[in-house]
């Protein structure tokens, strides 16, 4: 079974960190320290953890846009376990804590490759794609809570 929870100790923020290099920037070749952004120390932090083997599976994180929007932001589900809906359950978590927090809207800024995932979760793109790094392009997107 999976947990979700929040990262603590020393320990759970290498994990968590670990993964969201593993996932979202080692199979682009960038180098380590561009799995953080400016934005990690107001953002919340989640993570699911695989209660059998205590392992950190999935990661996700957000913080305030604008007033009245939450971003969502480095969602990653490690490679083995996705399409298992530890990302579903990951998204679910952090909708959840943003309409309790008073948001209205939750967006991301959304690979061109997973736009598809973020649809069928109800979000809707909004401008056009802007490049992130090298060849990969990005898109905003967005839901009402």
């Amino acid at each position: 079974m999976i947990q979700i929870t929040t990262p603590k100790t020393k320990e759970d923020f290498k994990a968590y960190y670990d993964l969201r290099y593993k996932v979202l920037r080692e199979p682009w070749g960038q180098p380590r320290g561009t799995e953080k952004d400016d934005y990690e120390p107001i953002s919340q932090h989640f993570m699911a953890v695989d209660d059998e083997t205590k392992e950190v599976v999935g990661c996700v994180k957000f913080s305030e846009k604008e007033p009245g929007v939450a971003w969502v932001s480095h969602l990653a589900v490690k490679t083995d376990l996705q399409r298992t809906g530890i990302g579903r359950q990951l998204l679910a978590h952090v909708e959840a804590q943003a309409r309790e927090q008073g948001f209205k809207k939750i967006g991301c800024q959304a690979r061109l490759n997973t736009t598809a995932y973020f649809e069928k979760a109800g979000y809707k793109m909004h401008g056009l794609p802007t490049r992130y790094f090298g060849t990969t392009q990005v898109v905003w997107m967005e839901k009402e809570l």
